[in-house]
């Protein structure tokens, strides 16, 4: 999960969907969850918590409750956060707009994701727990049903398909380490999406990795701004 700043909050809003326009500009055309590209008109302004007005009344149009997701994640986390599941839900998950959420995982060229190795037990339990929230960073062995299934090996699938782009423009940046190559690798992540991935990939690349940090609209505070390290922020 890519960490991201929301900024100050955005008052006055009318309507949840009034927010999408300085959600995107903030935090990039991507779901907050998978980190899938997407358009302006595929991407749904998210409640953290759930938009009911008789759930959350005070939430409902709140800045501060609302990320990006696509219509997939938006769903699955809606159906597993169901049923009076969403008590203290800020502390029982890890959070893009609050924690370093790029620190706690690992991606892996088979597009599996895992809890980082060396967390914090509790840290790592929150991480699992994340993992479990959203389906497609499941494994397929762990899932209850075919619908789950379907959306588990989606996310696999896409991930690794990134993972092969990510390499060849790698391989492509140690023979031609050029500004045009640069841009080239930075446009190509933000259209293909799944920016852990591409970072994951170009890890020996400091100056790859701050430029898919400025592209792709990742939380700067979140990474050493000289070696593109991540940084604790939050909880992880």
């Amino acid at each position: 999960m890519k960490p991201v700043d929301k900024g100050p909050n955005v008052r006055g809003l009318n309507a949840h969907g009034d927010a999408k326009p300085e959600l995107l500009a903030r935090l990039g055309e991507f779901c907050s969850y998978c980190e899938c590209p997407g358009s302006p008109q595929q991407l749904h302004v998210e409640h953290i918590f759930a938009k009911a007005e008789t759930a959350h009344p005070n939430l409902s149009k709140n800045w501060r409750n609302f990320l990006l997701a696509c219509s997939t994640c938006n769903t699955y986390k809606s159906h597993h956060l169901g049923n009076g599941r969403q008590v203290r839900l800020l502390s029982r998950f890890l959070w893009p707009h609050i924690d370093n959420t790029f620190n706690s995982f690992e991606y892996v060229s088979n597009g599996q994701v895992f809890p980082k190795p060396g967390l914090p037990a509790g840290t790592r339990a929150l991480a699992k727990a994340t993992v479990e929230m959203i389906g497609c960073m499941r494994s397929p062995a762990a899932t209850v049903d075919y619908e789950a299934l379907g959306i588990a090996y989606d996310g696999i699938k896409k991930r690794e398909e990134a993972w092969g782009i990510a390499e060849r423009a790698r391989d492509a940046y140690r023979e031609n380490s050029s500004s045009a190559q640069l841009a080239t690798i930075c446009d190509t992540c933000y259209k293909t999406g799944h920016f852990s991935v591409w970072m994951a990939v170009f890890g020996a690349f400091s100056e790859v990795r701050r430029a898919l940090i400025l592209k792709c609209k990742a939380a700067p505070a979140c990474f050493d701004a000289l070696t593109s390290a991540p940084i604790k922020r939050g909880r992880s």
